[in-house]
């Protein structure tokens, strides 16, 4: 089945998002870093693989190339960050405005790792 093209403008537009995101987070590793799990080595390396990652992501979505195992892989990636980003920083925070930002930061994360799902799910590529 041919996609509508506002499902394609949709995915573009999603990519786009995600690519800004990566692009934020290679652009300020140093200031994302801390909120690294402490059990995970090279908090920095991290930040800048994950960013790689959302850059990648996105650019195989725009193509609609490798778009299946990129969705997949990106929600596992998102879902990582919900659990170990952003419900630690829910359970640690005392203040509660900083609780309602991982809050919705949780929310956001779970929300994207779900719509990378259903474009795997509708990606040209029938397996991964």
């Amino acid at each position: 089945m041919k996609a509508l093209v506002s499902t394609r403008l949709a995915i573009i537009i999603f990519a786009v998002i995600i690519a800004f995101f990566g692009a934020n987070n290679i652009l300020h590793a140093k200031d994302m870093a801390v909120n690294v799990p402490s059990f995970l080595p090279v908090s920095k390396v991290m930040v800048y693989i994950s960013g790689a990652g959302f850059l990648l992501a996105a650019v195989a979505f725009i193509i609609d190339r490798y778009a299946k195992i990129a969705g997949y892989l990106l929600a596992l990636l998102l879902l990582i960050i919900v659990f170990s980003v952003d419900v630690p920083g829910i359970v640690r925070s005392t203040n509660v405005h900083i609780k309602m930002l991982y809050v919705t930061n949780m929310l956001k994360d779970a929300a994207l790792a779900m719509a990378s799902v259903l474009i795997a799910d509708i990606s040209r590529e029938r397996s991964i």
